[in-house]
């Protein structure tokens, strides 16, 4: 990573890295553009959004709130201007679940309300069926496992437990007859100790494997549980419950709202900025947030092309606001066609969260994987970039007389004056834009998630939460990034190709980096391993490189600039040849040898003859990929690379090199180790599963 200004915690004190003329010089765009864009995105008006969203409680399937949030969305969206504006009901697998009254009483040995769904949504648990029963409490521990129920009788109980609720709904309910469930944190976890007030969502299951209907779960926050297990500890407790929801198997839907900005002449490089609508109540960052960052950009764009501020762009910017993942899947398999229609996407998904709540808390922005390298990559570091060292303050501008805070802030009017503590981060999935780099789409995506986060899920994540600046200067991020690649022609081949340039020469020099440290250090008996390994993490990184730069040329109208770019993918395709002669110079140099390469395995002999191809398109990637079994040690992010990875040409043996390279750049600790045996494994269950063809 080429970031500099970011914090790092050292002894409680904060350490702020100086800013550059980076953080003043703005890229891609001129001033003008950038002021009107600046001037434009309102972290204030995103706020706003949020204020309506976390009235409704909006799990998946068939929930009313979800749809009153995305007919909001729908209406908005045309209120803006935008084009193309529609509403899609779509299919889903899982019933409609609405309740509408929940409440757990203490009768004996006195009464008192213990919980209620209208003190918190998230007292009951999705998918609670309706229920009136009063009965005693058994505190079975975790309630997990046979043996927290030894010598406990829990038929026509109710249980307390700080098991997984699927569990303990099999173990008390279906095994043992128990009438219900009370929930609470694992007393010795941390939310016991950090966060004693939260309620955790859960759901209970639709219905188990053998067809056994849930009945209800009610969650207790830990001090609420605390409470709870004492007086049964001190003598019997008698409680009330009452759920009043509806369950309708025949209803099943998601939804997905779709607008438009039309582009001016490009056509099959649309641009889709993404945000998920469904979530808990209140889930204000998670993911209102993105949902509503997502529809300030599109209004801050519509209204400055529509008043002539900006030019409209060249390309579509379409806007989605979805169920999360499982929407882009059914839009793919339902019209497999558009997937060629789409060049990049930009989610955004927890993006307003307030980081002075927690220093820990990190704006993530996720690099591309290395199977979808692309100049997209370097124009989001350089956006990123600019805007970190334009909102850190340094000793030096003070020094030199600046009043400002920050060389360039970006400060919402109700929001706070803190820091952008923002950095690109290894890519990461479980959110919308992994359904874009996924094959058989195949398109880069990225994703601003904020992390670590204490307060994801639970009833921690409202308003109080949110920052409106944090707000502000993620749209305008996201804004400036599909701004400049939608209007992208031929006169911004140069700052791309510059942009891409560097970007593959960083990898480059990491990799280099890399494999001289092997060599270095490697153990006389494990030199020509480490050597090895070294040439394949220098002549992946070049490749990769390559790549990236080569994608230049999508923008690319001219056959001059063709040609700069095909050049420059020649050097750095050069440069990375070289690095691998500067490798055996300084193994010679270092260990007074150059060793030979050893003999593959045989399992990489088996993978040398291997060339998988894809099988299918997205509705029979959607019916199918979860059919693929997981290989043990191999880092799910991995085995998604696996796939991505296979087109045709690679062999088997390409493919683990490129994909261990890529784990390696990361770390172990991040994408743990990929080994020849693992690939060859994940390969054979995505055959079994039908998805991919071994030749």
């Amino acid at each position: 990573m080429r970031l500099v200004a970011r914090f790092a915690l050292a002894g409680g004190v904060i350490l702020l890295a100086a800013t550059s003329a980076r953080g003043q010089e703005v890229p891609f765009l001129s001033e003008a553009e950038y002021n009107a864009l600046a001037g434009e995105v309102s972290g204030d008006l995103a706020y706003e959004h949020i204020r309506f969203m976390t009235q409704f409680h909006r799990p998946r399937g068939g929930a009313e709130g979800l749809m009153a949030v995305a007919q909001y969305v729908e209406e908005k969206a045309k209120e803006y201007g935008l084009e193309d504006v529609r509403l899609l009901r779509q299919p889903y697998g899982t019933p409609a679940w609405n309740a509408r009254r929940a409440e757990l009483w203490m009768v004996e040995p006195e009464r008192a309300l213990l919980a209620a769904m209208h003190q918190a949504q998230l007292h009951l648990a999705d998918y609670s069926r309706p229920a009136d029963v009063t009965a005693d409490v058994v505190d079975v521990g975790a309630g997990a496992d046979s043996a927290d129920y030894v010598g406990k009788d829990v038929q026509g109980k109710i249980v307390l437990a700080y098991g997984a609720a699927a569990a303990v709904m099999r173990r008390a309910v279906w095994e043992r007859g128990a009438l219900g469930l009370i929930l609470r944190p694992d007393p010795t976890g941390p939310q016991a100790i950090d966060h004693p007030d939260q309620v955790r969502w859960t759901s209970v299951p639709v219905a188990s494997p053998q067809g056994n209907a849930a009945t209800f779960a009610f969650v207790l926050s830990h001090r609420q549980g605390v409470a709870l297990a004492r007086r049964l500890a001190a003598g019997p407790v008698k409680v009330r419950a009452i759920v009043e929801s509806e369950l309708d198997p025949e209803d099943r839907w998601q939804v997905m709202v779709e607008a438009r900005i039309r582009g001016a002449d490009v056509e099959g490089q649309d641009l889709v900025l993404t945000g998920h609508l469904q979530e808990e109540k209140f889930s204000a960052n998670d993911d209102a947030s993105g949902s509503a960052n997502t529809l300030e950009v599109a209004r801050a764009l519509m209204r400055l092309v529509r008043e002539g501020n900006l030019p409209r762009p060249r390309r579509t910017i379409r806007f989605w606001w979805v169920t999360e993942i499982s929407s882009e899947r059914q839009y793919f398999a339902d019209h497999p066609e558009e997937a060629g229609a789409i060049w990049l996407n930009i989610n955004q998904d927890m993006v307003g969260a307030n980081q002075g709540q927690d220093l820990l808390r990190v704006q993530n922005v996720t690099r591309l994987p290395w199977t979808r390298a692309h100049v997209f990559e370097a124009v989001a570091e350089e956006v990123i970039d600019f805007l970190v060292r334009s909102n850190t303050a340094s000793l030096p501008a003070q020094q030199a007389g600046s009043a400002a805070p920050y060389p360039r802030a970006v400060l919402s009017h109700l929001g706070t004056r803190h820091r952008y503590n923002a950095t690109l981060v290894p890519f990461h999935l479980n959110t919308d834009h992994m359904t874009f780099l996924e094959a058989p789409i195949g398109r880069p995506g990225i994703t601003f998630t904020n992390w670590p986060d204490d307060y994801i899920h639970t009833s921690d994540d409202d308003l109080w939460n949110i920052d409106r600046t944090q707000l502000q200067r993620n749209a305008l991020a996201a804004a400036m990034i599909a701004y400049v690649l939608a209007r992208a022609s031929d006169r911004d081949v140069p700052p791309l190709l510059a942009a891409a340039s560097r970007g593959a020469r960083t990898r480059l020099a990491e990799a280099y980096g890399l494999a001289t440290r092997w060599a270095a250090s490697a153990p006389a008996g494990e030199l020509g391993a480490a050597y090895a390994r070294g040439r394949d993490q220098i002549a992946v990184a070049a490749a990769v490189g390559v790549a990236e730069v080569r994608s230049v040329s999508e923008v690319a109208g001219t056959e001059g600039s063709r040609r700069a770019v095909m050049l420059e993918a020649e050097r750095v395709a050069a440069e990375g040849k070289a690095r691998l002669d500067d490798l055996a110079r300084f193994t010679r140099a270092v260990r007074r040898r150059t060793p030979d390469l050893p003999a593959l395995s045989p399992v990489e002999k088996g993978l040398a003859q291997m060339r998988p191809a894809l099988v299918g398109g997205p509705k029979e990637w959607q019916e199918k990929r979860g059919l693929i079994e997981a290989v043990r040690g191999l880092h799910f992010l991995m085995a998604f690379e696996i796939l991505n990875a296979i087109d045709g040409a690679r062999t088997a043996l390409d493919i683990y090199r490129l994909v261990s390279a890529e784990a390696r750049a990361a770390g172990a600790y991040t994408y743990r180790t990929v080994t020849p045996e693992a690939v060859e494994a994940y390969l054979k269950n995505a055959e079994k599963a039908g998805i991919v063809r071994t030749r």
